[in-house]
């Protein structure tokens, strides 16, 4: 029995009303209830007659428990439970006023086993029922899920402290569809649930819907999409047979992209057959044809101007409009430049100073369009000795470039200059000669160096050979020195001083004589130029005409007469001289021929001279 129906005044044998905020039961010395107890003590408090602003509490809802101020529901029960214990005693005598009816209620075994029994049962079912109850549940996922976690299996009756996956996940594969059985435990049970992945998201897709094509394309669906995603395999295809007509008709189609799940993605694409390319650019230098812009230039070749492509080729950079005759189709095209020049160059060296170009560097540079710039990217460091690295850098007119390198080697200079122009001088008695006239100096890294020179040994009032000392001396301390022969010239004077300091050794025999010249001075073709006489006896050469004028300086010293004589071709010479009142000719040429006789007449002279006559008119005869 409640306690609501209690205190409605429920008549009650065996059992016993609760407290309403104790909820313990409120009859008797067992009840354990304070409200009680207070109750008792209240009439107590009112034996003894408490002073009355002493007013006590209810220890379980601390309210005050006298009158009509209390407001304390367990006095006001204790007041119901004294008129139920009357109504008690008046029904059954049989029964103490006072006695415990919790007392009563366990002395009824009977009714204490069957309460036992029920509840026992009971919690018996419960548990029972609870234990059956499944913890885990199936779970479908969309294909793509990462990760899967035995909290997404769980009932409200598993235990989420003990619960886990008893299946080794490393051998299930998540990145595919399909149904995957997994052992899960709960605590001590373990339950097989299945594990089911579907997809049923449809591809993601872009989709060009507008193409152009030319006559030969062959319809391919994959052409139509510019990019596709899905966690599954994926395939592209018409939802129709597609075909190019062949009359340049526009076609539309549906393009499906479907997985392999069968979820799909379409749209309608048109297809454009095109006779003539929109655009179409070329180099500059190349030849523009027909067959350059049409995909058939056989079937549609007279669909354009030939005139419009031979002005393009004509013209430089830029671009042009070739349009059809036939309909509204155009093509641009384009002609760029963009070939860099074409550029050579070379390994150079140069001494520490000079100063280098970029022309230095530059073999060759050409380019289709013309006129290149070329530059130098690095900057040569000339003073300093080492190799290098140059860039050299070619741009043409439409900015277009090209780079090379080459290696750019400093050197110290260690040649000294090279003198040149130190020729035999020849100069004139008390003559002031110009030592540096046609004299020069070019040194490797200076370019023309200064030349000095030393002509202290040089007597120039006496004719002879001498030698004049030249310097020169480049930047870098590098000396050169050379020698010049620088001969002084004889005069008549000196000439006839030789003469006479040779004939001075010889004697007054004119056969004598001859033959000093003879042996003396040796045949050569040289005539010895301005004084074969001087050139005879200093060189100790010439030919017959040194021969006889050696000769007759000598004789004259001696005191003898003599003539210069030579046949009318003057291809030789000799002379005659006055020996005791007669003349007679004597020749100091070497050879057989002119030794045959000594001193000859007319007669033997020209039996000797193989056929060659003289102007006998012109000289004495020789009888």
């Amino acid at each position: 029995m409640d306690i609501e129906s209690y205190g409605n005044g429920v008549e009650l044998l065996v059992s016993i009303p609760q407290c309403e905020t104790c909820e313990n039961y409120i009859k008797g010395d067992l009840l354990h209830c304070r409200c009680y107890d207070w109750e008792l003590k209240l009439r107590v408090t009112e034996d003894e007659t408490e002073p009355e602003d002493q007013i006590p509490q209810c220890e379980t809802c601390e309210n005050y428990i006298t009158g009509d101020l209390s407001h304390c529901k367990c006095y006001d029960w204790e007041l119901r439970l004294s008129e139920t214990e009357d109504k008690i005693e008046t029904e059954d005598k049989k029964i103490v006023k006072n006695r415990n009816v919790v007392t009563a209620y366990f002395l009824d075994s009977r009714m204490w086993m069957w309460h036992y029994a029920i509840v026992a049962v009971l919690i018996g079912c419960v548990a029972y029922w609870f234990y059956c109850q499944p913890r885990f549940h199936d779970l479908t996922v969309e294909l793509g899920t990462e990760t899967i976690s035995v909290e997404s299996f769980m009932t409200e009756f598993a235990d989420a402290r003990n619960a886990g996956i008893v299946t080794d996940l490393s051998t299930v594969d998540i990145s595919v569809t399909g149904s995957i059985p997994l052992t899960l435990r709960s605590g001590r049970k373990d339950e097989m649930v299945t594990l089911t992945i579907e997809d049923t998201t449809p591809p993601e897709a872009e989709f060009i819907s507008w193409m152009q094509k030319p006559p030969d394309y062959t319809p391919d669906p994959y052409d139509f999409v510019v990019s596709y995603y899905d966690l599954s395999d994926v395939k592209v295809y018409f939802a129709e047979n597609v075909a190019v007509s062949p009359d340049y008709e526009d076609q539309s189609f549906t393009v499906v992209v479907e997985d392999a799940s069968g979820n799909a993605v379409s749209q309608v694409c048109t297809l454009s057959i095109v006779w003539m390319k929109s655009e179409y650019t070329m180099e500059l230098g190349e030849s523009l044809s027909k067959e350059d812009l049409l995909y058939d230039s056989d079937r549609d070749g007279y669909r354009i101007d030939q005139s419009d492509i031979d002005v393009i080729n004509e013209s430089g950079v830029g671009e042009y409009m070739v349009a059809s005759l036939v309909d509204e189709n155009v093509c641009k095209v384009r002609v760029a430049d963009t070939t860099p020049p074409e550029l050579s160059v070379t390994d150079i060296s140069v001494f520490k100073g000079k100063k280098v170009t970029v022309d230095d560097f530059v073999e060759t540079c050409s380019d289709i369009s013309g006129d290149v710039e070329v530059s130098l990217v690095t900057e040569p460091d000339v003073d300093t000795p080492g190799v290098q690295t140059m860039t050299i850098k070619a741009t043409d007119i439409n900015g277009n470039t090209a780079t090379a390198t080459a290696t750019l080697a400093v050197v110290r200079d260690k040649k000294p200059p090279v003198i040149k122009g130190l020729t035999t001088l020849s100069v004139a008695k008390h003559s002031v000669p110009d030592y540096l006239a046609g004299v020069s100096a070019i040194d490797v890294a200076d370019g023309a160096c200064e030349v000095t020179y030393d002509a202290g040994r040089v007597d120039l009032t006496v004719a002879g050979t001498y030698f004049v000392t030249y310097t020169s001396k480049d930047k870098d301390g590098n000396i050169a020195t050379s020698k010049r022969t620088v001969v002084v010239g004889h005069d008549q004077e000196d000439t006839d001083a030789l003469a006479a300091s040779i004939a001075a050794g010889l004697s007054s025999d004119p056969e004598a004589i001859r033959d000093y010249v003879r042996n003396t001075i040796r045949y050569s073709h040289n005539s010895g130029g301005d004084d074969p006489v001087w050139y005879g006896f200093t060189n100790k050469s010439g030919d017959c005409l040194v021969h006889a004028l050696c000769l007759q300086s000598l004789l004259s010293k001696k005191g003898y007469e003599t003539r210069l004589i030579w046949v009318t071709n003057r291809s030789h010479y000799w002379l005659i001289i006055h020996l005791n009142g007669v003349w007679r000719h004597i020749d100091a040429t070497p050879g057989n021929w002119h030794t045959r006789y000594s001193l000859m007449t007319d007669e033997q002279r020209y039996s000797i001279l193989q056929g060659r006559d003289w102007d006998r008119s012109a000289w004495p005869a020789c009888e």
